[in-house]
């Protein structure tokens, strides 16, 4: 196993982990690991204060379901087939779709299979604002 180095990191020696503050039921089927970020509150094993970039990963016929966050955002689908929608529009994102989310854009995507979704995620500050890295994916819906 080779070291975790401040420049770089072989996605094979970090954990998988979920958000505690979504429900289980998405817990269970949803993933996440961060590569390169911040640091605190959430380690990231390459530190860098402007942006955010790791791997998700959804399982088969799981939904996750319509969020925002004040950060914009890349996804890059690497495997699996999904219905995504960003606020008005919904569309099918296969491996090689890039998809972008505006600051706060409400958004939510569905594997549909067959296996799991896997993507890689970039998000960086607004105009220079670190603080949209530390807020959270807010999920819409029920708790309005």
């Amino acid at each position: 196993m080779s070291k975790i180095s401040p420049n770089h990191v072989d996605a094979e020696q970090v954990a998988w982990t979920g958000n505690p503050a979504y429900p289980p039921e998405l817990r269970d089927v949803y993933r996440y690991k961060e590569l390169i970020g911040p640091g605190a509150p959430d380690p990231s094993p390459v530190v860098a204060s402007d942006v955010r970039m790791g791997m998700v990963e959804l399982a088969e016929g799981a939904v996750y379901p319509l969020h925002a966050h004040p950060a914009p955002e890349i996804y890059f689908v690497i495997a699996g087939t999904a219905r995504w929608t960003i606020d008005d529009e919904t569309f099918i994102a296969s491996p090689g779709t890039a998809i972008r989310h505006r600051p706060n854009a409400r958004h939510a995507m569905a594997n549909l299979g067959p296996g799991t979704l896997r993507l890689i995620y970039f998000w960086w500050t607004l105009e220079g604002d670190k603080a949209a890295l530390f807020v959270g994916a807010r999920l819409i819906g029920e708790q309005e």
